[in-house]
């Protein structure tokens, strides 16, 4: 069984490295290295995302996406990573839009999905809350009479991101919820993480209103 990437794949990978030589040297990771509080490279993004197009890559067309496939991401995903590549493409396309594809409904596909892919919003996926591996019994994020109120950390691209799908206890279990990181009572403010290359931060929500609930149509 043949595990090797395709002839297109392959091209792929390697025009990705071209790019990603020409455009993120390495004094561009060490900028963000050394200001933590950027957490990414707004205009590495920019060309990664809507020069680029890659956000679309695994997106299918019906939602604005390349419709490429898994393969094709997991090619751009290693040379992203072998440039240490300091953008939050992690979290808006691999946990973001994956949770959008998973648990959103057709609504939500449609009215997000196509931003993704043209790198007009930046995503993240909140659910931890500190230290440890993360647990039912330990989410303590609630959402109740349209607001969520708690507190998520480290999130991940945290500081750059418009929207987060963030996991909280609704009275019945655990759902997901779709929240506009820019609106009325979310806070966002740095934190310092482990892997400096990826901005984190801590997310508050004080009564915020989500934007959509995540898993099952909006309320």
């Amino acid at each position: 069984m043949d595990f090797d990437y395709n002839d297109d794949q392959k091209a792929l990978k390697e025009e990705a490295r071209r790019f990603l030589t020409n455009v993120a040297p390495l004094s561009a990771v060490r900028a963000v290295y050394d200001a933590p509080e950027l957490g990414h490279d707004a205009a590495l993004w920019q060309r990664v995302a809507r020069e680029q197009g890659w956000c679309g890559t695994a997106i299918p067309e019906e939602y604005g996406g390349l419709g490429l496939g898994y393969v094709e991401l997991c090619a751009l995903a290693e040379e992203l990573g072998r440039a240490l590549t300091p953008v939050p493409f992690g979290p808006t396309v691999y946990q973001f839009a994956e949770s959008l594809l998973l648990a959103g409904s057709e609504a939500q596909k449609q009215a997000v999905l196509p931003q993704v892919a043209a790198g007009e919003l930046v995503g993240t996926l909140a659910v931890t809350e500190g230290p440890g591996v993360p647990s039912a019994a330990g989410i303590s994020t609630r959402f109740a009479d349209g607001r969520l109120t708690g507190a998520k950390l480290p999130v991940t691209d945290g500081m750059a991101a418009d929207r987060a799908v963030v996991l909280a206890q609704d009275g019945t279990g655990l759902s997901l919820f779709l929240v506009d990181l820019r609106g009325e009572g979310v806070t966002v403010g740095p934190l310092s993480v482990l892997d400096p290359s990826r901005g984190g931060a801590r997310v508050t929500f004080a009564e915020s209103r989500r934007r959509f609930g995540a898993a099952g149509p909006d309320r």
